[in-house]
């Protein structure tokens, strides 16, 4: 792999979130539209070719400092006996360093196809593969590799915009650099260079990759949000940057003539440290640090036989693959680079869903797949194109959140396409909270199943406060009316300060907000949701938010402040199931609550007292209880036992990790989004 166009990178990889590039995968339902825009355009571009140049003066400046430093050495060196030892190289020593070559370009294409699928940027692996082999090929040789590299991903890539190769550039070299590092400091500690200096900072790289590893399992709250890769993820870069560079190292050693007589460990070794004298030093392919420190490391080696089979590695590890790169450049592009496989499709990063989107969610047969709203979910895509169900990369594993979208969608279909996608993504496949349905066909295929919650649920035509169930409820709405309690739907127009106050209330006295399968107050949010508020005198004291769809509501949001009487809340929800019986909604869901039974798995018993503690499940469930409701109950699915610990442990730290700030983008109600006027076009869509 090339030297100099791994320096550093342009962003870190945990920055480039695929969400806030200027062209994502399209989110429409209709296959003839989910292809991606060509970008257009912008003064991105521009700006980013200035940014891409100004970055390349560092290295060129290096690279005039190295030649002045070294231009001594250099003059008094046989030129004739370092080009005797290139022409003494024999075909078998070419063929096996071209093996090797091929072999170490390999990973290095491989490189791009895992950042691809990390980024979810929608390319294929073929595709990533080629771009990435093109891109490293020819920037390697050419110098420069932010730049170039970058240019050369564009070039192959059209469906990514400028901005969008610069940061792929950019991550894929801060993952060569962490792979570089581990493997490296592993050399170090197995074959005891003779270096005093190096063994400390060889701890030093393995400590830190550890406290990486451990974070991507174990993170902290306040990291627990952050697009952390996962430590499958992390493995196989390390994986391809020991095939990389130990490969490229066997070229250089099968090149070496037959005077020189050393290990193949310790040339490799020597090789990996001089590696990284080229990427610090940043001149184009390395040259004069790689050199410097290579001869450094072998002091007893003859220099000019050394530098003859350099000369011989560079040919056969920059000159050709640069030839072939050269070639793909000029052939171009596949016709199509997108992925057909199944995979995750991020929502355009725009504050409306498109209105085919709108008509799915609002047909969805549970009324929570409208938290895809939060941006903490993107959408499961089958290889037709069909979004399955609401889907989210989280720790170590992809989660499906509930039943499918459509109601009629072949559950197997869910099951492989949420297996492919989280094989590309590293990952290991569970759904949650889905129905008794779902998890009895994954169970016959093979699947782990657990009950995770309990779903409370009336009828609202049937709904009444009377009889001897709801005894509690009339009580304490009693309560609320002898305290002056009135209850108003919202509108289109909110109090919105008035609902700030109650939130911010609320969060004080609570602790702050849940997240994940939980919604969370935004603005924005609550303008998609059916929303009733309860006023005292006048005063906003406690609202209720609900999701929508054709044949159900379900209870999001409750807030309420200090002064807010007892039963101000149930009232608020009496009011809303009332609302839906006028509308016509068949199913009102008072949401879920944690299922409280006994486990067999102590792990998942574990867990689950854990998120129980958190939860306050029993004081829940007492309460929605009161209303006298049907109970059922809801599965956790996982291909195996480790899943599903992993996938029940993932979903802890989600749900209890501290919300995601606000940001300009939120989602927000489009014309299509709720209520009667979706009904409307729902209505018209179907003529």
């Amino acid at each position: 792999m090339t030297l100099n166009s791994r320096k550093a990178p342009l962003a870190p990889a945990s920055k480039v979130p695929i969400a806030l590039m200027r062209h994502s995968v399209i989110t429409s339902t209709d296959p003839e539209t989910s292809a991606k825009i060509p970008p257009q355009d912008t003064p991105e571009k521009s700006t980013g070719l200035n940014t891409l140049a100004i970055k390349q003066v560092l290295p060129l400046a290096m690279t005039l400092l190295i030649a002045w430093l070294l231009w001594d050495k250099v003059a008094n060196l046989d030129v004739s006996a370092i080009l005797a030892t290139v022409s003494n190289v024999t075909p078998r020593q070419w063929v096996l360093a071209g093996l090797a070559t091929a072999g170490s370009f390999w990973a290095v294409g491989k490189y791009d196809s895992v950042l691809h699928a990390q980024l979810g940027t929608g390319i294929s692996r073929r595709s990533a593969r080629r771009s990435g082999i093109a891109a490293i090929g020819l920037s390697q040789s050419l110098g420069f590799g932010a730049l170039t590299g970058t240019l050369i991903r564009w070039r192959m890539l059209p469906e990514l915009t400028l901005w969008q190769a610069a940061r792929l550039s950019g991550a894929v070299a801060l993952s060569f650099l962490a792979g570089w590092a581990v493997v490296s400091a592993a050399a170090v500690l197995l074959l005891h260079p003779d270096i005093p200096w190096v063994k400390p900072l060889a701890i030093l790289a393995i400590a830190l990759a550890g406290g990486m590893a451990a974070i991507s399992v174990f993170p902290p709250a306040f990291m627990a949000r952050l697009p952390w890769p996962s430590l499958r993820t992390m493995g196989t870069v390390v994986l391809l940057a020991a095939i990389d560079t130990i490969l490229a190292g066997a070229t250089l050693y099968i090149l070496l003539p037959p005077q020189i007589d050393i290990a193949a460990s310790q040339l490799i070794s020597a090789y990996l440290f001089a590696l990284g004298a080229g990427l610090v030093g940043a001149t184009p392919g390395g040259i004069g640090p790689f050199e410097a420190m290579l001869a450094s490391l072998l002091p007893t080696v003859p220099l000019e036989p050394l530098l003859g089979a350099v000369v011989a590695y560079r040919i056969v590890y920059y000159a050709f693959p640069a030839a072939l790169s050269a070639v793909i450049l000029l052939i171009g592009p596949y016709r199509c680079n997108l992925s057909k496989e199944a995979q995750i499709t991020k929502t355009k990063d725009s504050p409306y869903l498109t209105p085919q989107l709108e008509v799915q969610l609002f047909s969805a047969p549970r009324a929570e797949t409208n938290l895809l709203r939060t941006r903490d979910f993107s959408l499961l895509t089958a290889t037709s194109g069909q979004h399955l169900a609401l889907a989210a990369p989280i720790g170590q594993s992809l989660v499906v959140l509930s039943d499918p979208l459509v109601p009629k969608t072949r559950y197997n279909a869910v099951l492989k396409a949420l297996s492919q996608a989280a094989r590309a993504k590293y990952r290991m496949p569970v759904i949650y909270k889905c129905g008794a349905r779902m998890a009895g066909f994954a169970r016959k295929s093979g699947w782990k199943v657990v009950p995770t919650a309990d779903e409370a649920w009336v009828v609202p035509a049937e709904f009444t406060v009377e009889g001897s169930k709801r005894r509690q409820l009339r009580r304490v709405l009693r309560k609320a009316q002898d305290a002056g309690i009135s209850i108003k739907e919202g509108g289109r127009v909110l109090p919105l300060d008035d609902m700030d106050h109650v939130a911010k209330e609320w969060r004080s006295l609570r602790g702050g907000e849940r997240g994940f399968s939980m919604g969370t107050y935004d603005r924005d949010y609550i303008t998609c949701q059916r929303v009733f508020l309860a006023y005292q005198d006048d005063v906003l004291v406690a609202f209720i938010t609900l999701h929508e769809t054709r044949t159900e509501m379900t209870l999001d949001l409750m807030r309420n402040t200090q002064q807010a009487p007892d039963g101000t809340i149930q009232m608020l929800i009496v009011a809303a199931i009332e609302a839906a019986a006028a509308y016509g909604c068949p199913r009102l869901s008072l949401a879920a609550v944690p299922w409280a039974g006994k486990d067999s798995n102590y792990i998942i018993s574990t867990i689950r007292k854990k998120f129980l503690q958190k939860s306050g499940a029993q004081g829940l469930k007492q309460f929605k209880s009161a209303f006298g409701p049907n109970w059922e109950t809801l599965y956790m699915v996982a291909p195996s036992g480790l899943a599903l610990v992993v996938g029940a442990m993932d979903i802890l730290r989600r749900v209890t990790a501290p919300p995601r700030a606000p940001r300009g983008n939120s989602m927000r109600a489009s014309k299509f989004a709720t209520h009667g006027t979706l009904r409307l076009f729902h209505r018209k869509s179907r003529k």
